[in-house]
C-alpha cells in the first residue's frame, strides 16, 4: 500500500528533485533531502504547508549550489491512502500505526516517525525517490520554519543534531538505558532527538530499528514516566538507540530556535543566527505587551494548538507592542505563507486574540455591564431550557458545566454583524464554553423576551438562545 500511494505523488518528489550530478558544478556542495515527517490530520497539514512554503524560500535564496536540493513530505496515513495535499507538496505516503496499536501506547501519535522511516528504508519504490537527490536526509516536524538557508552540516560517519537542554541525560536514568542498552551509560547518551536531524542514509540504515522498538518499548507502559517526561520518549528512543551502537552526532546548539514570551529580549537579527524556529511552545501575552505568564494562554496568544481542526485564519493580528523579535517573525512567518498559498482554505477559528478565555474577576465584572447584565441569567440554547450564565464565571448547561467571560478585543469586527466576524473579532461579545467548544455570545437586548446568537468557533455552528429569567438590570 505504501510503494502504491508513493506512485502516486512520485512525480511531484521527482520534479521537486534536483540532481546529485548538479555538485559538479558546485565544488563542495553536499547536497541533503528534507524529509518532513507527518501525518494527514488537518493539524499537521496547515503546518506542514507553511514549513514547505519557507523551505522553497530558503532553498532559493541559497542560489543554484544549495545544499537543500529537495524536499518530501513523509506522511503516515490510513492504509498509506493520499490525503489530497500531494498535488501542493511532493509527498510519499506511509501506512499509519493502528488505533489498536497506538492505544496500547497511550495514542502516542509521534510514534508514526519512526515507523514511517522505517517503511522508507525499507521500501525500494520509496527509497529510490529519496536517493534521486542525495544520500543524505535532513528529517523535519512540522512545526518547524526554516529562517535561512541550511548547508549540509553532516558527514558519513557524523550526523548533525540540536541540543535539547531537556534532553541531557541523568543518573536517575541509567536504569531506562541499561533496560535497552543492556552495558550502557547514561553519560554516552548525548541530549539530541530525530529532528532536527541531518544524517546519511547508511546510518539511518543502522539506527531506524532500535529508534523504533525502544520508542515502542518506552511507551508500553508507564514505567519510564518516573524518570522521562511521556512526550520526549520517543526522542529517547532514538539517543539511545544511537548511542547504542556507537553514532556520535555533531551538536549543532544553533540549528534552531525554540522562543517563547519568556525568553526576554531577542536581537532582531536571531533569523540569521539560527536556522529553524520551532514553535512548539505557545507565545502568550497580555494586550499589553507583557508575558502573560507561566502555563496562561495570552490575551494575544501565538499557539499551534489552537488549530486542531482549522487552518489559522490569514492576517493574523501581529504582537502588541512590547514583545519580542520572535513574536513579531513568527507572526509574519505564518502571515507570509498563509497568503502565499492561493488553496489556504477559509478558517473559522479565532486568530491571535480571543483564546484566552477564563471566568471574569471582579474588577472585570465591575468594568463590564454586559457581564453583569448577564451574570445570574436563565436562557433557552437552542429550545432546551437550563441554560445559565451563573455566579463567578461558572456555566450550567443540560450538557454538563462550563465558563462563560469576557472575549478580548480584537481588531474591528465590533459591528460587522457576520458569523465569522463573531468568531474572529468580536467586541461585545461574551464567550460560553462547554462540552469540549468554544463559543462566542452575541445578545440582542432589544428584542422581547432578549435573545442570543451563539457562534461555535471552528466551524461557525449557530444556535440561538432566549432569555428565560435573572439576570442584573441593563446597563
Amino acid at each position: 500500500a505504501a510503494a502504491s500511494a508513493a506512485a502516486a505523488s512520485a512525480a511531484a518528489t521527482t520534479a521537486a528533485a534536483a540532481s546529485k550530478s548538479d555538485a559538479d558544478d558546485c565544488p563542495g556542495r553536499v547536497p541533503f533531502h528534507g524529509l518532513l515527517t507527518c501525518q494527514g490530520s488537518v493539524y499537521q497539514q496547515w503546518q506542514a504547508r507553511i514549513m514547505y512554503h519557507h523551505w522553497k524560500k530558503a532553498s532559493a535564496a541559497g542560489g543554484k549550489c544549495t545544499d537543500m536540493a529537495a524536499f518530501t513530505r513523509l506522511c503516515a496515513t490510513a492504509g498509506g491512502r493520499p490525503d489530497g495535499l500531494e498535488g501542493e507538496i511532493p509527498t510519499l505516503f506511509t501506512v499509519e500505526l493502528s488505533a489498536q496499536v497506538l492505544a496500547s501506547h497511550f495514542h502516542f501519535g509521534v510514534l508514526n516517525r519512526p515507523n514511517s522511516v522505517k517503511q522508507l528504508m525499507e521500501s525500494t519504490t520509496l527509497l529510490a525517490e529519496i536517493r534521486k537527490t542525495s544520500d543524505y536526509v535532513l528529517i523535519l516536524e512540522t512545526d518547524h520554519v526554516i529562517m535561512r538557508p541550511i548547508p549540509n552540516l553532516a558527514t558519513p560517519e557524523k550526523p548533525a543534531a540540536f541540543v535539547f537542554g531537556y534532553m541531557f541525560p541523568q543518573p536517575s536514568q541509567q536504569w531506562v538505558v541499561e533496560k535497552y542498552w543492556p552495558g550502557g551509560s547514561y553519560k554516552s547518551v548525548q541530549p539530541v532527538g530525530p529532528s532536527p536531524l541531518l544524517i546519511h542514509l547508511d546510518q539511518l540504515r543502522r539506527v531506524y530499528q532500535k529508534w523504533l522498538d525502544f520508542s515502542l518499548g518506552l511507551r508500553s507502559n508507564s514505567e519510564a514516566e518516573r524518570v522521562i517526561q511521556g512526550w520526549v520518549q520517543e526522542m529517547w528512543g532514538y539517543s539511545i538507540a544511537a548511542a547504542s551502537l556507537g553514532v556520535k552526532h555533531r551538536l549543532v546548539r544553533n540549528f534552531q530556535v525554540e522562543y517563547g514570551a519568556s525568553a526576554g529580549r531577542i536581537p532582531p537579527e536571531f533569523p540569521t543566527l539560527s536556522y529553524i524556529f520551532h514553535y512548539t511552545y505557545g507565545i502568550e501575552y497580555t494586550l499589553q505587551g507583557r508575558p502573560q505568564g507561566v502555563m496562561q494562554i495570552g490575551e494575544w496568544s501565538l499557539d499551534k494548538r489552537h488549530y486542531g481542526a482549522d487552518h489559522p485564519p490569514r492576517g493574523l493580528q501581529l504582537p502588541p507592542d512590547g514583545a519580542n523579535a520572535a513574536a513579531f517573525w513568527l507572526t509574519r512567518a505564518w502571515n507570509e505563507a498563509s497568503a502565499g498559498i492561493p488553496a489556504w482554505p477559509d478558517s473559522h477559528s479565532m486568530g491571535t486574540v480571543g483564546w484566552r478565555r477564563n471566568k471574569p474577576t471582579a474588577d472585570e465584572l465591575a468594568a463590564s455591564p454586559l457581564a453583569r447584565r448577564v451574570e445570574g441569567s436563565r436562557w433557552s440554547w437552542s429550545g432546551v431550557a437550563g441554560f445559565e450564565f451563573a455566579r463567578g464565571g461558572e456555566l450550567v448547561t443540560p450538557w454538563g458545566k462550563g465558563v462563560w467571560g469576557l472575549v478580548s478585543k480584537a481588531a474591528g469586527g465590533a459591528d460587522d454583524p457576520s458569523k465569522d466576524a463573531q468568531v474572529k473579532a468580536c467586541a461585545d461579545c461574551l464567550f460560553a464554553d462547554f462540552a469540549n467548544a468554544n463559543h462566542n455570545v452575541r445578545f440582542s437586548w432589544d428584542a422581547d423576551p432578549p435573545t442570543f446568537r451563539s457562534v461555535r468557533v471552528g466551524d461557525l455552528q449557530e444556535v440561538a438562545g432566549k432569555w428565560l429569567g435573572g439576570g442584573g438590570p441593563a446597563a
